[in-house]
């Protein structure tokens, strides 16, 4: 859940250019220092007389306050020279690593400002850099510069700079158009709209709209206090092949030389390639004088698998599957694998599957909470994601009742706990997701003892607010609705005070036995 704040709050915002800070030169953008400036003259990015007050420096400034008696302060420190994000590399990308790790005991979180061309490169970087982050990293930029009348700099910044400052979610991110991603799970899919990024398996970690929707159970959870770690050693020598259709095996030869030491292939479909014999002779060289070969799908949505012909003999070529990685978030992983020194051929291969092995149980959970029923069939479902949650976990909390019956006549464990000790069916009814507590209930899912006995004071909560649909999910999960609060009334009595006539009913005819029939069984 989010951290209460404390009264201040201090980030960095690290400005490195792109078009957010952008000006016009005799027609041509070109980047533009002073961001600082430019911020303390708008009302919503800095709070003028409250920053006099505390005597704040010039490169420092304050937000109005989003909630009573809290503050973001945060303080811009800008790049010298600022940078076109096309001309941006894997060495400035450790750099902002590094510069986030100088100052890492003085701020509480960190928004880097990076032009979009390359913004989901750095995100997948940054990820593989920055080991146990305990504090927010959120990447953010814009498609119209600050100073222009009708831009997305405003809103897509000042997200950021909300998220980063309101809530603990320890992990590089990236923010636009209303939306936090995860940041080795995006892609640039436009050059002119405002939404630019998608993230084409993972759910947004967070949604702002009226109000802000985090989905916890994707969120990293920090472990421990290790101390932070930058792997400033990325290996820069690895490369992009994108296979077409007729593409000659010289072609490919004459890319796969050394000193390249490893390569992202994106290839058709579901992971196939061409077969002629040449081709896969030159993939089966390079694999085997130690060339590390990622096997990417170029499609936006669907993961990498081997279930065609052609997909076998690509994997026969000594090629590593990438599931549904994005090309850039793979290319990054290949940077951070081969840069661990001392590693051989064979270690850096283990070191490649025993990533995306790490991943699987977290990429089962969202394809299963997001109701990828593709994704889902190639996946092992009994595995856990960090805090303990299954597909079926996430699916239920979801409202997904096709994967719900797909994992059910998979055979799943209907009743599994996470590490909070939740349960499938307690996540549905807290959704309200009818469809899905039916499912569960007639595959012999059962509220335990724990949260039954938790769930007297929900139920009066529920009623005090009129929220008839509530109730109904809890009585159809089979808690018992009489259950009394902490204050020792029922829901009953809660609705009968708050004159809500449409809950007293509902529950009256419970309690009297007439006018409401429990669901019947769904069928798998």
């Amino acid at each position: 859940m989010a951290r209460a704040l404390e009264p201040q709050r201090r980030l960095l915002a690290v400005y490195t250019g792109g078009t957010i800070g952008m000006r016009s030169e005799q027609g041509v953008l070109v980047p533009g220092s002073g961001l600082a400036a430019v911020l303390r003259s708008l009302p919503m990015f800095h709070d003028e007389e409250y920053a006099r007050a505390c005597g704040l420096p010039e490169d420092t400034l304050v937000l109005p306050p989003a909630i009573p008696d809290q503050r973001v302060i945060y303080t811009v420190l800008e790049c010298q020279p600022l940078f076109d994000s096309s001309d941006m590399t894997i060495t400035e990308w450790v750099q902002i690593a590094q510069t986030i790790e100088r100052h890492y005991g003085q701020y509480d979180g960190f928004v880097v400002i990076h032009g979009t061309d390359t913004m989901a490169f750095a995100a997948s970087v940054l990820s593989f850099v920055l080991e146990n982050l305990q504090k927010t990293v959120i990447l953010t930029g814009a498609q119209v510069p600050i100073h222009a009348l009708w831009n997305d700099s405003r809103e897509n910044l000042l997200g950021a700079l909300l998220m980063a400052g309101q809530y603990v979610i320890p992990e590089v991110c990236l923010f636009f158009q209303n939306q936090l991603f995860r940041g080795n799970r995006v892609t640039k899919v436009d050059s002119r709209r405002f939404a630019a990024f998608c993230s084409p398996h993972l759910p947004p970690l967070a949604v702002m709209g009226t109000d802000v929707t985090i989905n916890w159970e994707l969120v990293r959870k920090a472990r421990g206090k290790a101390q932070l770690v930058v792997h400033s050693s990325m290996e820069r020598d690895v490369g992009l092949l994108r296979l077409y259709p007729g593409i000659p095996a010289a072609l490919v030869r004459a890319f796969l030389q050394p000193p390249l030491k490893g390569v992202v292939m994106e290839t058709f479909g579901s992971g196939n390639g061409p077969t002629k014999p040449d081709l896969l002779r030159e993939l089966r060289a390079a694999a085997e004088r130690g060339l590390i070969i990622l096997n990417c799908s170029h499609c936006l949505q669907g993961a990498v698998t081997s279930d065609y012909a052609a997909g076998m003999a690509m994997a026969g070529a000594g090629i590593v599957s990438g599931f549904d990685m994005t090309s850039e978030a793979a290319l990054a992983k290949l940077s951070y694998v081969l840069g661990h020194p001392g590693l051989t051929p064979d270690d850096r291969k283990e070191e490649a599957d025993a990533i995306r092995e790490a991943l699987v149980p977290s990429l089962a959970c969202a394809a299963a909470h997001a109701g990828d029923l593709e994704v889902l069939q190639g996946s092992d479902l009994s595995l856990e994601s960090f805090n303990g949650q299954t597909p079926l976990h996430a699916a239920a909390r979801g409202g997904q009742p096709g994967a719900v019956t797909m994992l059910l006549r998979r055979g799943v464990d209907v009743d599994p706990r996470d590490e909070d000790g939740l349960s499938p069916l307690l996540l549905a009814v807290k959704g309200r997701h009818r469809g899905v507590i039916e499912l569960l209930r007639a595959a012999g899912a059962c509220l335990s003892l724990q949260e039954l006995e938790d769930a007297g004071t929900e139920l009066c909560r529920l009623a005090a607010r009129a929220d008839l649909e509530g109730l109904q999910s809890w009585w159809q999960a089979g808690a018992d609705l009489s259950s009394p609060g902490y204050d020792g009334r029922s829901a009953l009595l809660v609705a009968e005070a708050a004159g809500n006539l449409e809950v007293v009913t509902f529950l009256q005819n419970l309690k009297g036995g007439a006018g409401v029939q429990a669901p019947g069984p769904a069928t798998l």
